[in-house]
């Protein structure tokens, strides 16, 4: 076999007994399923439902937080609850499928519980720090149990295409903070919620920005641990730009005074694209695929 075939990562193979020692499938298919329900529940007594919970926070932000729930509803809660099914049939790529929406939960819920900046204790903060524990906890229990599976060997030149993805999407999020890197004003739906705006740069420039950089550079170097964060990034890039994409359609179609059309249709083609991208990273995993032991030459590039 070819240098240019393989950038395997045997290191990673599932040994007998090994996603067990994690804990089993089952146990990591019901939580998942719990996440999807407490996802569930959210929407269904949120703005988008019931209305039981009531964000203190501006119309602007109140439109955004049910377009938000619309991609919660309709892609994050199935997207979930088939990664529970799948690990429910001891299917290797659950973890994989699980961490996305974990992350995903866990990245919007922390806005949810410092955003809007409650004057006193509720009950909505205690529930919403339930669910950044529950899916931070999924999150991390889904990287272990990736971690032990098998990946599918990356040819050079697909090797070089995801790292250069994932340096081109973390510097797609550096640029839209680039106004206010450089001295500018917040934008101005966040002028009244100053908290909201600053916990998304903690974690957008915190934390998604420099994993994804660094798991880019070390796909370029053939760092085997940068191949399986590959599929964690991608999981959350999938899920999070409908998420924007929701937030500007929304605010559009409710004459938010904040609402630029032009905006909102760019988003939808940052979503459109991103997912494509996802889907392209994915599906060699979703294929049945040889670990190096099954291989006659395996080419490693550390």
């Amino acid at each position: 076999m070819s240098r240019d075939t393989a950038f395997d990562s045997s290191d990673h193979a599932t040994r007998p007994g090994g996603a067990a020692s994690s804990g089993s499938p089952r146990m990591f298919a019901c939580g998942l399923f719990t996440l999807a329900a407490v996802l569930l529940v959210n929407t269904v007594v949120g703005p988008l439902g019931t209305e039981i919970i009531r964000h203190p926070v501006s119309g602007t932000l109140l439109n955004q937080t049910i377009g938000l729930e619309v991609v919660t509803l309709g892609l994050v809660v199935p997207l979930t609850l088939i990664a529970g099914l799948v690990a429910l049939r001891g299917g290797a790529a659950a973890p994989f499928l699980g961490f996305g929406p974990a992350a995903y939960s866990a990245y919007m819920f922390v806005q949810y519980v410092l955003g809007p900046e409650y004057a006193g204790y509720t009950s909505t903060v205690l529930f919403h720090t339930v669910i950044v524990t529950l899916s931070g906890a999924l999150g991390v229990w889904a990287w272990v149990l990736a971690s032990r599976q098998s990946l599918p060997q990356l040819t050079n030149r697909r090797r070089r295409a995801s790292g250069v993805i994932l340096l081109l999407l973390g510097s797609f999020i550096i640029t839209r903070y680039l106004p206010v890197l450089l001295g500018g004003a917040l934008p101005s739906e966040f002028a009244d919620a100053r908290t909201f705006f600053w916990t998304i740069f903690l974690l957008d420039l915190g934390v998604v920005v420099p994993a994804t950089l660094v798991a880019g550079l070390g796909l370029l170097r053939g760092t085997r641990l940068a191949h399986t964060a590959l599929y964690g990034l991608m999981g959350w890039y999938a899920v999070v730009p409908p998420s924007v994409a929701a937030m500007s359609a929304t605010m559009v179609i409710n004459d938010d005074p904040h609402a630029v059309p032009g905006q909102a249709i760019m988003f939808g083609v940052v979503a459109v694209l991103f997912a494509g991208l996802a889907v392209w990273v994915f599906l060699p995993l979703l294929r049945p695929h040889p670990t190096a032991r099954q291989l006659t030459h395996t080419a490693w590039f550390e």
